[in-house]
C-alpha cells in the first residue's frame, strides 16, 4: 500500500482545496463510516484529509489503521510527520521511534524517520541554532540611484552633473547570511532569549561606488505576558547594533533598542509591531567628506497585519512612521511615513514533483519624506519633499526542505521637489538560498 503518498500530500494542503477535492474528501469520509475496518478506505481518506488541510482527520484515520494492523511502519512514519507539522514533537517522536523499531521497516522509512528525529532534537533542546544563506545576481537599471538627466540644482541655480553621477545600469553579486540562536529558559511563559546576526553584501561588476556591506546584531528575551489567558501574545524587548560600509569605506555604526509585540488578534489574523530607537554615528572620511551631516538619531514605529484567507493565500498590510534628527545639519532632519500591502500565494509544484509548494509574493508600498529645512547647498529656497513608489514580485521554487531558488523583479520610482533626488530603478534578481 503506497502510504508514503500522505507525506507529499501535506504540501498540497498549502493550496486551496478545490470543490472537486472537497467532494472527494466528503465521499472518502463517508466511506470510512460505511467501512470502518477497511485499510484502503482509511488510507484514501487520510490522503485527502491532508490535501484539504484536515491534519487532525488524517491523524485519526492513520491511528485507526494501526488499531487494525499495528505492523505498519510507513503509517507510523506518516503519523510522526503529521504530529511534527502540528508542533506536537513528543507525539511525533513516539511514532517515529516505534517505526524504527519495527522488524520490517523499509530503508527509505528508516532514513526519513531519522531525519525528522534529528529535527525534533534540534527544536526541543534548550539551545537551538539555525539560519539561512543566500547567493544571487542582480541587474539594476540605475545601480547608483542617480538622476536620469544631468540637469540638477546647485545653490538654487541650474547646473550640469558630470557623466559619472548619472543613473547607470549594472549587474552585481548579492549575498547574505543570517544566523539565529534561541535559548529556552524552560519557564511556563515560554520565555526564551533570541539572538539574530545578519550580514549582507553586494558587489557591483562596474560601479564600485554602489557596493554596500551591512552587519547587524539583535538580541533580547521573548515571553508571554498573559500566560494561561492569551497564549499567542508575546513581547520582545531587544538591543541592536550594526555597521554599514558604502563603496567599501566606512559609512556609519549604529546602536539602539526597541520592543516587538506579536499577537494573534483573531482566527488567522496576526499583528507584529515594532518600536525602535537607533543612534547612528556618521564620520567624515576622505571618500565621504560631508558624511557627518547624516549623523543623528531616529525613532521608528512599524506595524504589519497578516491575514490567512485560505491555507494557500495570505494578505498583508504594513505601515510605518519614522522621525530622524540630524545632529549638525537640520536640513537632513526629516519625517518618513509609509504604507504598503500585498499577498503571498502558494500553489502545487507544477514541474519538479518535489511535493513542496511554490510561492508567489507581490507587494507595493508608498513612502513620503518631509524634510525640516531646504538644503542650502542644493536649493536654499525650496523645501525638500519626496515620494517613493516601490513594487516587488517574487517567485520562490523549493528544491527540497532546505534549498530554494528564487526569481524577483522590482521597480523603485522616486519623485521629488528637487530634481537632484529624482530617479527610477528597475531591478531583476535570481539566486539560491539554503536553510540550516
Amino acid at each position: 500500500m503506497a502510504v508514503a503518498a500522505v507525506h507529499s500530500a501535506f504540501a498540497q494542503a498549502q493550496s486551496a482545496p478545490s470543490s472537486e477535492l472537497k467532494r472527494q474528501y466528503d465521499e472518502a469520509f463517508q466511506e470510512t463510516l460505511d467501512k470502518p475496518s477497511d485499510l484502503d478506505a482509511l488510507f484514501k481518506f487520510a490522503t485527502l484529509a491532508t490535501q484539504v488541510g484536515d491534519l487532525e482527520g488524517a491523524i485519526s484515520a492513520l491511528e485507526r489503521m494501526l488499531l487494525i494492523n499495528p505492523d505498519l511502519p510507513r503509517v507510523r512514519l506518516e503519523l510522526g510527520v503529521l504530529y511534527y507539522r502540528l508542533g506536537s514533537y513528543e507525539a511525533a517522536r513516539t511514532y517515529l521511534d516505534t517505526a524504527l523499531k519495527s522488524p520490517s521497516v523499509p530503508p527509505e522509512v528508516k532514513k526519513k524517520a531519522g531525519e525528522y528525529l534529528a529535527e525534533i532534537d534540534s527544536k526541543t533542546r534548550p539551545s537551538s541554532f539555525g539560519g539561512e544563506v543566500f547567493i544571487g545576481f542582480r541587474y539594476q537599471s540605475n545601480a547608483n540611484l542617480g538622476p536620469a538627466t544631468s540637469r540638477v540644482l546647485l545653490f538654487g541655480q541650474p547646473a550640469n552633473l558630470n557623466q559619472a553621477g548619472l543613473g547607470t545600469s549594472d549587474w552585481g553579486a548579492v549575498s547574505s547570511v543570517q544566523f539565529r540562536h534561541r535559548y529556552d529558559f524552560g519557564h511556563q511563559d515560554k520565555s526564551a532569549l533570541e539572538t539574530q546576526f545578519t550580514a549582507y553584501a553586494n558587489r557591483q561588476f562596474q560601479l564600485s561606488a554602489a557596493n554596500v556591506t551591512l552587519l547587524d546584531l539583535t538580541t533580547g528575551p521573548r515571553f508571554q505576558i498573559f500566560n494561561g489567558v492569551m497564549e499567542d501574545f508575546t513581547l520582545k524587548p531587544f538591543l541592536t547594533g550594526g555597521y554599514v560600509w558604502v563603496a567599501d569605506t566606512p559609512y556609519y555604526g549604529s546602536w539602539g533598542g526597541g520592543l516587538e509585540s506579536n499577537v494573534l488578534l483573531a482566527n488567522r489574523l496576526r499583528n507584529i509591531s515594532v518600536t525602535l530607537f537607533r543612534r547612528q554615528d556618521n564620520q567624515d572620511t576622505s571618500y565621504l567628506p560631508t558624511n557627518s551631516q547624516y549623523r543623528g538619531s531616529s525613532l521608528t514605529a512599524n506595524t504589519a497585519f497578516e491575514y490567512e484567507i485560505v491555507p494557500s493565500v495570505m494578505l498583508f498590510a504594513t505601515g510605518s512612521a519614522q522621525r530622524f534628527y540630524a545632529d549638525i545639519a537640520p536640513f537632513q532632519s526629516h519625517t518618513l511615513l509609509s504604507v504598503g500591502g500585498g499577498l503571498a500565494f502558494r500553489f502545487i509544484d507544477p514541474f519538479l514533483k518535489t511535493g513542496l509548494p511554490w510561492t508567489v509574493n507581490l507587494s507595493v508600498s508608498e513612502q513620503w519624506w518631509s524634510y525640516d529645512q531646504p538644503d542650502p547647498i542644493v536649493d536654499p529656497g525650496t523645501m525638500r519633499y519626496q515620494n517613493d513608489t516601490i513594487l516587488s514580485l517574487l517567485l520562490a521554487i523549493p528544491f527540497d526542505d532546505r534549498t530554494t531558488f528564487s526569481l524577483s523583479g522590482g521597480r523603485f520610482v522616486r519623485g521629488a521637489t528637487v530634481p537632484n533626488y529624482e530617479f527610477t530603478n528597475n531591478s531583476f534578481m535570481f539566486g539560491v538560498s539554503w536553510r540550516f
